[in-house]
């Protein structure tokens, strides 16, 4: 019997579980081939996050080969490129996050980057997707990313509304649906992330192991495949709405962190997890603009090897085999709809 295709979120954070429990749930990784000649499913979930936010460089090879993960995903596409670069045989080989439709608000008197000197700046975590995505651009507008703005943690989409309004930071990012509520309140939209990256802004890929890609390629592909159908069924609204939401319910109440615990749903409308970024093709683009921006704020040395970096042979196989199935026909000319209006 074949050895089980074992996966796992590389954070612990609840968002990123629910498209694998929506995959798991829906029988989308079980139908797309992982499952045994008796039938039986053929891949485990590993939960709860195999690399401690912050430290997913110096973590995540050494946690993926002690549990023998043979994919990880929402992994930063820079700590792949850190990791083959240190001898890890890890590959991307489908996106995650490939898109950033939030915006910057800032208080009434902000208007620019350049504005946001010393001032603090709401973000769920330190080295999070938004501290990411914006010091590029706050380098560009003469500040230093580092050390010229004050990064404030435990400010997370759903309650920093209400942190902003009270003074407690000066800036926070926000979904388009909540900057246009905000604006209307006439706090400033100081930077549209979507706007400045047309071609994306992939700053979670999946990731498998070269001894993965080797032994059991159909598998992984098996798993990518269901990974696609769980971004179509998520972003399915207001149809599957009440569903996304009980799952997210449910990984919270069982989660250990009381952060994650306390936490307002990110499926808080039908609205919000249509605009969740996940791929529609499973692919990650804009890998390259991405990791230029790494080497630009001292993140990467060096820009890596992009033949080597991205193995996306099986996620290209995969979408075109769930394009030509029939029964797949609806759903994916929804999501290419839904592609064409969002972007994404």
């Amino acid at each position: 019997m074949a050895k089980k295709l074992r996966i796992a979120p590389a954070c612990y954070h609840v968002l990123h579980l629910i498209p694998i429990q929506v995959a798991h749930e829906m029988n989308f990784f079980y139908d797309e081939g992982l499952r045994d000649e008796d039938g039986k499913a053929n891949y485990e979930i590993i939960r709860g996050g195999i690399a401690p936010f912050m430290f997913e460089k110096e973590t995540l090879a050494q946690r993926m080969k002690e549990q023998d993960i043979d994919i990880a995903m929402d992994v930063k596409p820079s700590t792949v490129a850190y990791l083959q670069k240190k001898g890890h045989e890890l590959y991307i080989v489908a996106g995650w996050r490939n898109n950033m439709p939030h915006h910057l608000v800032g208080a009434r008197s902000i208007k620019s980057l350049e504005e946001l000197k010393g001032k603090r700046i709401g973000v769920i975590d330190l080295e999070d997707i938004f501290v990411t995505v914006m010091r590029p651009w706050l380098k560009r507008a003469g500040l230093n990313p580092h050390t010229d703005v004050n990064w404030v943690r435990g400010n997370n989409p759903s309650n920093a509304p209400e942190r902003l309004r009270a003074g407690l930071v000066d800036a926070i990012f926000q979904d388009p649906s909540d900057t246009e509520l905000l604006r209307g309140e006439g706090f400033s939209d100081v930077f549209n992330i979507a706007a400045h990256y047309p071609k994306g802004h992939p700053d979670r890929v999946n990731v498998a192991t070269g001894k993965a890609l080797q032994e059991k390629p159909e598998m992984v592909k098996a798993c990518i495949k269901g990974m696609i159908r769980a971004y179509w069924y998520m972003r399915k609204q207001p149809e599957t709405y009440a569903q996304c939401l009980q799952v997210e319910r449910r990984l919270r109440r069982e989660s250990p962190d009381p952060d994650e615990q306390r936490r307002k749903p990110t499926c808080s409308s039908p609205a919000n997890v249509e605009h969740l970024p996940f791929p529609y093709n499973g692919l990650p683009t804009n890998l390259e603009g991405y990791l230029q921006e790494a080497v630009e704020v001292g993140v990467l040395d060096e820009p890596p090897d992009m033949e080597k970096l991205g193995q996306l042979k099986l996620v290209q196989e995969g979408f075109k085999e769930l394009e030509a199935r029939e029964d797949l026909k609806e759903d994916l000319q929804r999501i290419k709809n839904l592609a064409g209006r969002l972007g994404y």
